[in-house]
């Protein structure tokens, strides 16, 4: 970190369990269920569960260990990004590259955090999303993990509609 508070880091998967990610200095991902598309997020003593809101839809919530929700992302359906809140606080998450899944986490016009997904599975597997904070001790690490969380689902949700975009393009001009 230098004197700015800046640091760069990235959520990497653990050597012996393939469902753990850890975020060194703020807290662990363990991807839950079948498709991995929830999670369990520690961070010292707090704990939160991040599922996806309702059968087909992207939203996400993030409840801790009450049953509280702590969390809400709300991905907008045309444009990339959403509306990211966190205990009561609204957050855009703004796309912030056109070519890669790079989005700010933004409170107004600041930019708290640049997180990039690069994917649970195959090649970015073993570190899939990295950060780079400009205060990391001024976010609550909750926060930290729960917009990784949802930029890895942003990433899938991308990755699945151009799957499906390129299949049906290949059996129509096939």
């Amino acid at each position: 970190m230098d004197a700015g508070g800046h640091v760069e880091l990235e959520l990497t998967r653990s050597a012996d369990d393939r469902r753990l990610y850890t975020l060194d200095g703020v807290g662990t991902l363990r991807l839950d269920g079948l498709l991995m598309r929830s999670a369990t997020a520690e961070a010292g003593t707090d704990t939160w569960h991040f599922a996806r809101r309702g059968l087909w839809r992207r939203a996400l919530e993030a409840r801790d260990l009450a049953g509280a929700v702590a969390g809400t992302f709300e991905p907008r359906e045309l444009r990339r990004g959403g509306t990211l809140t966190w205990h009561g606080v609204e957050y855009a998450m703004r796309p912030h590259s056109l070519f890669r899944e790079r989005y700010a986490l933004a409170d107004g016009d600041r930019e708290l955090a640049l997180l990039e997904a690069t994917g649970w599975w195959g090649w970015g597997a073993r570190r899939p999303v990295k950060l780079s904070l400009d205060d990391a001790a001024a976010l609550d690490p909750g926060l930290i993990l729960f917009a990784a969380f949802a930029v890895r689902t942003l990433a899938d949700a991308a990755g699945e509609s151009a799957g499906a975009t390129a299949a049906v393009t290949t059996a129509s001009t096939g």
